[in-house]
């Protein structure tokens, strides 16, 4: 019976040994974050999720929103930045539609611009992106396009920032 207890204990001891190993890379942590700042990852993260099940609209990435682009596929990109930051976080074939970063402060000229961006085919594929996950424009211009009745709205939550960070170039 004590030999069956040590070698328990040395199994035992060994797993364990193992797991911390494996988890072990600087501080013993494996991070999301470029900066160390998990937290922050977290609660963009949570209000992602919590905004898209609110506005009931679909997510694309950059890789997808990429092969998109590369194949052509019919759909509107819309950009939802400022006009004079247009040019600079500008993806291939979009278009601008300048929108506030909350529903509160949404002007009827901004949602008229952005409407008539929209067409009247109603199943088309949209994607709406701005600057970054924080960055709600893209939100706003989302719910805005379920509203209306689209039925095929994406939103790039990751913006201009995940675009150029995947490796991809603005148009000029």
């Amino acid at each position: 019976m004590k030999k069956i207890k040590k070698i328990t204990l040395v199994l035992s001891s060994i797993l364990l040994s193992a797991s911390l190993a494996g988890c072990s890379k600087g501080d013993g942590l494996n991070r999301s974050a470029k900066d160390g700042k998990e937290n922050n990852v977290e609660k963009a993260a949570i209000k992602l999720v919590k905004s898209t099940n609110e506005g009931n609209y679909k997510l694309i990435g950059a890789e997808e929103l990429k092969k998109s682009i590369d194949s052509n596929e019919d759909m509107i990109l819309i950009n939802t930045i400022p006009a004079d930051r247009f040019a600079s976080t500008k993806i291939k074939g979009a278009v601008n539609a300048g929108l506030p970063k909350e529903m509160k402060d949404l002007k009827p000229e901004e949602k008229e611009a952005f409407l008539k961006l929209l067409g009247d085919n109603k199943d088309k594929k949209i994607v709406i992106y701005c600057g970054f996950v924080a960055c709600e424009r893209s939100h706003v211009g989302a719910v805005l396009a379920k509203e209306a009745g689209y039925n095929n709205v994406y939103r790039f939550p990751g913006g201009i920032a995940a675009w150029l960070d995947a490796g991809n170039s603005i148009d000029k």
